[in-house]
């Protein structure tokens, strides 16, 4: 008998390590994909992108029938719609009766994740949902709320749904915290960089627009060769500051009305480095620096500043020079009067593989002939 009982104990313990077993493991694959979906919001470089994968790693933790996500304006801190999604007319009037009860206010304030049943209570059945209402709090303040529309019962929701979607609540409210002050400084960098680029246009009434011209161009053919958004970005503000060390350049150069002399062309050679010069004391602008640099130099090597050539040159700088010629050349000058598009083309080709490099010129001559066309239809 005695011998039975430990046999029992024995198949007992086993069994309990298998629960125990399954229990980890269970948890494992959770934690698991909790770890991913986190990786994924905090990546997401803008706050469109974010809210967007809020919603579909929601999704991914709890059956999802639709979803709206609001966020708190930081000066009020009145909740505004941000983004719906699956959101039927049905459903729509249950959220509006939610926010005329304030409880979506109440959740907020609360500020943990709750799961609540429909709050039409004489609803039909077969219509009957349940909301799951997850705060987002970022450093002790209201970010925003993400409500659930899901078909779960409010009973089969565990307590562990609920504290898997706060973690990710958490990290996502923080995503959007840093988003918004990267686009906050974004947003005053860029006004930096036109502020910059409109003072070099403003020294001579023949050069206004050129440097905004040359960066819609520019961004063209960085796109159709198919670059990165962040090397588009780059070259497209650095396009911008491209002519920027010309601020420092006499006006009486700037504004010569007839062709420069050697020795004042000499001073002009000089507005790569100057440019570079002033861009590399504000961090934001740093990877710009060598397009603004060498955007004169040539591919046979007889450009400036640095005489460099070939593959040498930066991608950005050669594609800024291609950009700035063609628009230089199609625009009118106090010494001579604009060409047609097509003789501007007509020199980009004869220059390219000396001067310009040819597969730029190549995707930029394609780039404007398709738009030419669409323009045309």
């Amino acid at each position: 008998m005695a011998e039975e009982g430990e046999i029992k104990e024995l198949k007992d313990y086993i069994k309990n390590l298998e629960v125990i077993n399954e229990g980890l493991r269970h948890s494992f694959e959770e934690l698991t994909t909790l770890y991913r979906l986190v990786d994924i919001i905090t990546e997401a470089k803008t706050l469109e992108r974010v809210l967007n994968s809020l919603l579909d790693l929601a999704s991914e933790l709890i059956s999802c029938e639709g979803a709206i996500l609001f966020l708190a304006d930081e000066k009020t801190q009145e909740l505004d719609v941000a983004l719906k999604r699956n959101i039927s007319k049905k459903i729509d009037n249950k959220i509006n009766l939610q926010n005329k009860k304030k409880v979506i206010e109440w959740a907020l304030k609360k500020g943990r994740t709750i799961a609540l049943p429909d709050i039409e209570e004489d609803a039909d059945e077969n219509d009957k949902v349940t909301f799951v209402l997850v705060p987002l709090i970022a450093h002790d303040k209201p970010v925003g709320l993400l409500d659930i529309i899901t078909d779960t019962p409010e009973g089969d929701i565990t307590s562990r749904d609920l504290s898997l979607l706060t973690i990710l609540a958490k990290q996502a409210a923080l995503a959007i915290e840093n988003v918004k002050l990267y686009e906050s400084m974004k947003k005053d960098q860029i006004s930096i960089i036109r502020a910059l680029a409109s003072t070099v246009d403003l020294k001579d009434h023949y050069t206004l627009g050129h440097s905004q011209k040359v960066s819609e161009y520019s961004v063209i053919i960085a796109e159709d060769m198919g670059l990165s958004e962040r090397d588009i970005e780059t070259i497209k503000y650095a396009a911008l500051l491209h002519d920027i060390g010309k601020i420092a350049l006499p006006d009486d150069i700037i504004k010569k009305p007839s062709r420069l002399t050697d020795q004042e062309f000499e001073i002009v050679q000089k507005h790569p480095n100057i440019g570079a010069k002033i861009i590399k004391e504000i961090e934001a602008l740093a990877p710009m620096v060598p397009i603004v640099l060498h955007h004169h130099e040539r591919c046979d090597g007889k450009g400036y500043p640095d005489g460099i050539k070939g593959d040498d040159i930066p991608l950005g700088a050669r594609i800024v020079h291609v950009a700035d010629a063609y628009d230089t050349m199609v625009s009118a000058r106090a010494y001579r009067d604009m060409l047609p598009p097509e003789l501007a083309i007509s020199e980009l080709r004869k220059n390219a593989g000396t001067q310009f490099d040819p597969k730029v010129v190549d995707v930029f001559i394609t780039s404007l002939r398709k738009r030419a066309v669409a323009f045309n239809e």
